[in-house]
C-alpha cells in the first residue's frame, strides 16, 4: 500500500513538473536598469531612482534545446544625438537548475558585445573599433556572468536577471579576464511568451 501510495505521489509531483518545464523558444520584452548596484544604493536615496533615463528598453531570445541547457540572448536599444544609435548584446550559455516545475534558476557566462552607429559619421563599431577589424573588436569584449531566476507560467514566463562583468577584455589577458567586477552587477526584467 504503501508503494502504491509512493508510486501515486511520484507520479503527481512529476507531471505539473513535466507540464511547466521550460519550452523550447521564448522571447519576450526585456526593461534594464542602467545603475550598477553600488550606484542604487546611492540613487535609491535619492529622487532619480525611477527616472527613464536609468532605464533601457529591448529583447530576450531564450533557447532551451535541453532541460539543463539553455542560451539567452538579451539584447538592448538605445538612441543617442545626431540619429546615434547604441545596441548591447550578452549571449550566455548557462546551466539550469529546476527547483520546482514552476521556477529555476540558471548561471552561465558569455562575451559582452556593445554596437554603436555614429549618425553623423554613417559608421557602425563594435566595442569602440571599426567593424571591418571584427578580430579585434571581439577581443574587446569582456566575459560577463549572468544568474536568473525565471517563473515559468504556462504560456507565459517572469523573469530577472543578475549580469556581472569581468574586469578585463580578452585583449588584456590574465586571471581579470575570468574574474568579476561584483560592484558593476546590473539587473534586469523579462516576460517570455513561450514557444514549443
Amino acid at each position: 500500500m504503501k508503494r502504491r501510495l509512493l508510486a501515486v505521489f511520484i507520479t503527481l509531483a512529476i507531471i505539473p513538473m513535466a507540464a511547466t518545464a521550460a519550452p523550447f523558444f521564448q522571447i519576450g520584452p526585456l526593461v534594464s536598469y542602467n545603475r550598477t548596484v553600488v550606484e542604487m544604493q546611492e540613487t535609491m536615496e535619492g529622487d532619480e531612482a525611477w527616472n527613464i533615463d536609468n532605464f533601457s528598453f529591448g529583447a530576450d531570445i531564450r533557447v532551451n534545446p535541453l532541460k539543463y541547457l539553455s542560451v539567452d540572448i538579451p539584447v538592448t536599444l538605445g538612441f543617442g544625438s545626431h540619429g546615434g544609435i547604441s545596441i548591447a548584446l550578452i549571449p550566455t550559455v548557462n546551466v539550469n537548475i529546476p527547483i520546482t516545475g514552476l521556477f529555476d534558476l540558471a548561471i552561465g557566462v558569455g562575451p559582452q558585445f556593445d554596437f554603436q552607429y555614429v549618425g553623423d559619421r554613417n559608421d557602425w563599431t563594435m566595442n569602440g573599433l571599426p567593424m571591418d577589424n571584427a578580430g579585434d573588436a571581439f577581443a574587446q569584449s569582456k566575459l560577463a556572468y549572468r544568474a536568473g531566476a525565471t517563473f515559468n507560467l504556462a504560456f507565459l514566463s517572469i523573469g530577472i536577471n543578475a549580469i556581472l562583468p569581468c574586469r578585463t577584455s580578452f585583449s588584456e589577458g590574465g586571471w581579470d579576464v575570468i574574474n568579476p567586477m561584483w560592484e558593476s552587477t546590473r539587473v534586469s526584467a523579462v516576460v517570455l511568451f513561450n514557444f514549443g
